[in-house]
């Protein structure tokens, strides 16, 4: 799986982290569930590099998507606490004490969803412009340019000017990868992005998120897609019932895991003998 067919992607990285790498991202005994009978992170704790691209896999409501949301910051944590570059993001023990969210690294983080969350009055200009004007102050003069340039090297150069409802399943999700991409997040988030496309459209997806992770973009990854994650993870989680169980290089992970329950997973998706 290669990412050469689309446009090549400038030689510099698309952002620069000047956070030491083990201290980019870190969970400590973070907790959030809903309701009472549902615990999607059960004091989870869980290191990330500036270097890293990790993929979380597991089964159903083992917290992965939930994971990729306060890391966004859609949705909050009942106890613990996550650092992001080196500095307090989220508090999950604040409780009126104090802010709960940093909001200025929350700019930092971008998020790819399952099913695009394009805003279909907007063209695509419209989408990717919208919020560098809104958060980063920049002209529509600025914002455009920039639309454009990034637009160019995903290869979607001349839909510049059409509507949501005119793009395949593959335009709409790069499309989204552009947008979340115009405000150079440090961290790039990616839930499901290709479960709900055709084949063909997966391979352009998956394309562009290559791209990325050979400009050393640092991302965290949820998906069903194996083979996908063994091309792109430095290091592959395993979460069941809002714990990680195990994790490690995708070589390893996948052919040889340590955990009788990760074995038993992934014997159900990859048929391990």
């Amino acid at each position: 799986m290669k990412a050469s067919n689309l446009a090549a992607v400038p030689s510099r990285p698309l952002h620069a982290c000047e956070t030491k790498s083990s201290e980019f991202i870190q969970l400590r005994d973070v907790y959030k569930s809903y309701g009472e009978n549902l615990v999607v992170m059960d004091h989870l704790d869980l290191d990330m590099r500036a270097d890293d691209r990790l993929v979380i896999i597991g089964p159903s409501g083992s917290g992965k998507s939930s994971l990729l949301r306060v890391m966004m910051g859609l949705e909050s944590i009942q106890g613990g606490t996550i650092r992001f570059q080196g500095k307090p993001y989220i508090d999950g023990n604040a409780r009126g004490k104090g802010k709960p969210m940093d909001c200025s690294l929350q700019t930092q983080v971008g998020m790819v969803f399952q099913h695009y969350t394009l805003f279909p009055h907007l063209s695509v200009l419209g989408n990717l412009i919208l919020a560098p004007m809104k958060v980063h102050g920049l002209s529509r003069t600025q914002a455009t340019e920039k639309a454009r340039a990034l637009l160019a090297r995903l290869g979607l150069e001349s839909k510049l000017n059409v509507y949501p409802s005119q793009l395949s399943g593959g335009q709409k999700q790069r499309v989204a990868i552009a947008r979340a991409l115009m405000l150079e997040p440090k961290l790039m988030l990616f839930d499901e992005v290709t479960s709900a496309l055709d084949p063909e459209m997966v391979i352009e997806v998956q394309n562009v998120m290559l791209q990325l992770a050979e400009q050393k973009m640092a991302m965290i990854i949820v998906t069903h897609d194996m083979h996908f994650a063994r091309h792109i993870a430095t290091r592959v989680v395993f979460c069941a019932n809002g714990k990680v169980v195990e994790q490690g290089h995708p070589d390893q992970l996948f052919t040889q895991p340590r955990e009788p329950r990760t074995r038993e997973f992934l014997e159900k998706v990859l048929h391990l003998d």
